[in-house]
């Protein structure tokens, strides 16, 4: 069977972007140049790998789909700077990688999330990421304060990378056609946050906590951390944050200077 005919598996949330109109689009926002290393999540049917190997990159591409690993060997088995891996890119082990390398993908949207986190956490090794989400989903990304689409996503990548809405990508570019509309966001990697959270485990507790009750002031929903009411009574001198403001209205900074604040001064009452 050609790879061109193979139907999409909707359990692995295949759309496959055929489209050489927003393929270009999409090497000319993450600016691939041949001097850079470049992975691809999920190339598919290839149509983006060859638009990308077509810059002279380095490209690493990882495919989950077995039946298109063969297929996808052998159409770039002469390009000796392109390496196929069948691998998941939520189990990938990125830490491997030498270098600084540029993500590129069209991310099926069920496991859009929990891959951008991933890349985050592993922040170290990329420069850009360039990616296609849910509409939705890249609008939250880059949300600012104070509306209802900012919450845990944005302050989570906002802490480690600058977002940029590129442009959009109607429904109907894709096979099969998706539900929604897409849009591509590229993702700049901070080389230092603007304010460094201590302590990064703590700093994704408190968000999670603080947008885990939206409706709910900041000293309710931080209850969940069982912090002692004497330590939630001095987050405002300590901070200048008010405990009566909603998560939305924090910026990411004051999400840090508050995860730093708990973090010091509950090591100093438990050390």
């Amino acid at each position: 069977m050609s790879i061109e005919n193979l139907y999409p598996k909707k359990s692995l949330g295949q759309n496959f972007l055929k489209d050489p109109h927003y393929l270009g689009k999409i090497v000319d926002a993450a600016q691939v140049g041949p001097r850079d290393q470049v992975i691809e999540i999920g190339p598919g049917l290839g149509h983006l790998t060859r638009a990308l190997a077509d810059t002279g990159c380095k490209l690493l591409i990882l495919e989950l789909d077995d039946r298109l690993i063969p297929r996808l060997h052998d159409e770039f088995a002469s390009r000796p700077m392109i390496q196929v891996v069948h691998a998941d890119a939520l189990e990938y082990d990125y830490s491997g990688l030498s270098g600084t390398w540029k993500v590129v993908a069209n991310l099926p949207y069920y496991i859009s999330t929990a891959i951008i986190q991933k890349l985050v956490a592993q922040r170290g090794r990329f420069t850009t990421l360039t990616l296609m989400l849910q509409k939705e989903v890249a609008e939250r990304i880059a949300a600012d304060p104070g509306g209802k689409e900012y919450g845990f996503l944005s302050v989570l990548v906002q802490y480690a990378a600058v977002p940029r809405l590129e442009f959009s990508v109607p429904a109907g570019a894709f096979t099969p056609r998706p539900k929604v509309d897409s849009t591509v966001l590229t993702l700049t990697m901070r080389e230092r946050p603007e304010t460094v959270a201590i302590d990064e485990a703590l700093f994704l507790r408190v968000i999670k906590a603080a947008f885990s009750q939206r409706r709910k002031t900041l000293r309710n929903s931080l209850g969940q951390l069982g912090y002692p009411g004497e330590l939630m009574g001095a987050v405002k001198e300590g901070t200048g944050i008010d405990l009566g403001r909603r998560a939305e209205t924090l910026s990411v900074p004051e999400f840090c200077r508050l995860a730093n604040f708990f973090s010091s001064k509950h090591n100093k009452t438990t050390g």
